[in-house]
């Protein structure tokens, strides 16, 4: 059997990390079996789904690297096909039409509340006569189609993860569900997921439907409609939950803490790795040893399998998913890391005209310790592209005492000497003034790093001096001694 999966997201909004790692689960599945990812896009949703959030989502795959092999194949496209299979379910007597209005159906289930019992469709509309449903169907009022769940018995769900290799259902707690919107028939309503589902999983010969738990009610009714048409079931796979602070997350979590979105895209905005999230994603319900959490994609591809999953439902850890993208920022390879960086240094306006790919290395290497994400480096290398025009109050408070600016002028003459501006030329003229004045090196740095910084702490003062270059450090020193003796510097 040739493995083909698919990953079918409804463009409603924004990629989910959630939809993320079934995506991710899906592709892996395929990858690791020679199979076939299929993306699928469920946008039979006319007031919900919109192109933006359809852009949204081929834009994030794409930067996670989930490449699709077939695709992308939009519901919206298939409403002909869609339209067929009812017909089919009609002429086999599988569905029926239903006329109940709102108000209805509301007073069903009220009733079945009050009297303590499930509240599954009472199934009124079948006791219509042929004559009354024609006379409704010429007067235009509205319908849907409902499934006809057998009275009896037990609907099982194969699924390699949940119970015992399957999942059982009592039908008599199903009930007759439905299958579109409301219509009328000159204008049948869009057909529903679980409908939709079915016949598309169906006509591309999908073999594994791999999705979260939430969805396996909805499995019980498809493998019903399955059987309907007599097309083979698919093996299932529910993955756990994704859990934060004892919740599910859930899109509806967006604002709750900027710090952390459950986008993706939000994610890469923020200055996430794609490597960082594939890795931890992988992690979300899968392990690899069950101890190694560092892991290649090639690594998880070669060693991904269903029968790793965990039953458990998965903990969403910020923090490690903060770890794990400090570690790949520091240990892809700078040629990896500097294009990453700079278009968030370019957005918030940090440019250096004249500077080559190995600056931009150098001074990203400075601080690449202390960055867990890309949008970091913006505020840690800001002072190497504009020189600073605040300076951290309480080191001028501590440094600035009567005579350090004689003092910073006398080392900037013996600086602007220096020929080959290098870190141990500068470091060497520096020690060798400190040296002169009888004075710690502390005392002579940490005057000059404010200077040229505006901060108290910084990565090494030579490292810095010789990103900025010598005619900077200089015009930096200048400019701070000035406005020390001006009274400026607050």
């Amino acid at each position: 059997m040739t493995v083909r999966v698919r990953f079918a997201p409804s463009p409603t909004g924004f990629l989910h990390v959630g939809g993320a790692r079934t995506a991710l689960f899906n592709f892996l599945w395929a990858r690791s079996q020679g199979g076939t990812f299929v993306l699928r896009i469920e946008d039979t949703d006319e007031e919900r789904s919109t192109e933006a959030s359809v852009e949204q989502i081929y834009d994030s795959m794409k930067w996670l690297g989930l490449n699709w092999d077939e695709g992308p194949i939009r519901q919206s496209d298939r409403m002909a096909i869609y339209r067929e299979h009812i017909d089919r379910l009609e002429k086999s007597g599988h569905i029926y039409r239903a006329f109940d209005t709102k108000e209805e159906l509301d007073e069903m289930r009220e009733k079945a509340r009050l009297a303590k019992q499930n509240p599954i469709y009472d199934r009124r509309a079948l006791k219509l006569s042929p004559a009354e449903v024609e006379e409704k169907l010429a007067a235009g009022v509205p319908f849907v189609w409902r499934f006809r769940v057998p009275d009896e018995g037990e609907t099982i769900v194969p699924d390699t993860l949940q119970g015992e290799g399957e999942c059982r259902f009592l039908n008599s707690d199903i009930g007759d569900f439905i299958i579109n919107r409301p219509g009328s028939k000159e204008k049948p309503g869009m057909p529903l997921y679980n409908f939709c589902c079915v016949v598309d999983d169906a006509d591309m010969n999908i073999t594994h439907v791999i999705r979260g738990a939430d969805h396996l009610s909805n499995s019980a009714r498809q493998v019903l409609m399955f059987q309907a048409f007599g097309f083979p079931v698919p093996k299932f796979t529910h993955l756990p939950l994704i859990m934060k602070n004892g919740k599910k997350m859930s899109k509806r979590d967006a604002d709750a803490d900027p710090r952390f979105p459950v986008s993706v895209s939000a994610r890469r905005d923020i200055g996430y790795l794609p490597e960082a999230t594939i890795n931890f994603l992988s992690l979300l319900g899968w392990s690899f040893d069950g101890e190694k959490e560092i892991l290649s994609r090639e690594e998880i591809q070669a060693a991904f399998s269903l029968d790793r999953l965990s039953k458990a439902n998965a903990n969403f850890d910020e923090d490690k998913y903060l770890f794990l993208n400090g570690w790949y920022i520091r240990n892809l390879p700078r040629e990896v890391i500097v294009p990453r960086v700079r278009p968030f240094l370019d957005a918030a306006g940090l440019s250096a005209p004249g500077r080559d790919d190995a600056w931009y290395a150098f001074v990203i290497g400075l601080e690449i310790e202390r960055c867990k994400l890309l949008s970091e480096f913006v505020d840690a290398l800001g002072y190497f592209f504009e020189a600073p025009t605040t300076y951290d109050a309480s080191g001028v408070k501590k440094l600035m005492k009567e005579g350090v600016d004689a003092q910073l002028e006398g080392v900037r003459e013996k600086l602007a000497g220096v020929v080959d501006w290098n870190v141990e030329s500068t470091e060497g003229v520096v020690k060798a003034f400190a040296e002169e004045r009888g004075l710690g090196l502390g005392k002579v740095a940490q005057p000059i790093r404010l200077a040229v910084s505006g901060r108290t702490a910084t990565p090494g003062l030579f490292e810095v001096l010789v990103a900025l270059g010598r005619d900077e450090t200089l015009s930096r020193i200048d400019a701070f001694v000035t406005r020390f003796r001006a009274g400026s510097l607050a």
